[in-house]
């Protein structure tokens, strides 16, 4: 039989637990302009035109992010086209983790696969998702040409 404090402590210890995870896993804005600029110079290098951020792919590459972040891994989106919303032509995706935002960078500049989604031309909107847990940067680059 349970008695009346470890029922009221539960719930408290459960709402502990999920605000250090919060801490612990959290999406990062400042990494996530900070990655931007990185892009659009590095497209610039290139004479590629800058890429413009999207609400929507922002919210789908967050979603990724927090996922990689809580499985401790990277892995690329299973339906990547799933609320996309209609009028897209090309999709793409570049996923990373590292101790930096610029180290996660730096490593997709690295491959040849990833470094063509950063400056494919044809692409014109980005996504980006940051979430940083236990010191590591999990990134999510979701790249759209309309």
């Amino acid at each position: 039989m349970q008695t009346p404090h470890k029922a009221r402590a539960t719930p408290v210890l459960v709402a502990v637990i999920g605000l250090v995870s919060m801490l612990l896993s959290a999406c990062n804005p400042e990494a996530e302009n900070a990655n931007l600029a990185a892009i659009n110079q590095r497209r610039a290098n290139v004479s590629v035109p800058a890429l413009t951020r999207s609400d929507e792919l922002d919210a789908k590459a967050r979603a990724q992010a927090d996922r990689m972040a809580r499985a401790a891994r990277i892995v690329h989106s299973k339906n990547l086209t799933s609320g996309v919303s209609p009028g897209w032509t090309l999709i793409g995706e570049n996923v990373a983790s590292a101790d930096s935002i610029e180290n996660a960078e730096s490593a997709l500049e690295a491959s040849q696969p990833h470094l063509a989604n950063l400056t494919n031309p044809v692409f014109s909107e980005v996504g980006l998702g940051v979430t940083v847990s236990n010191g590591v940067f999990y990134v999510v680059q979701i790249f759209v040409s309309r």
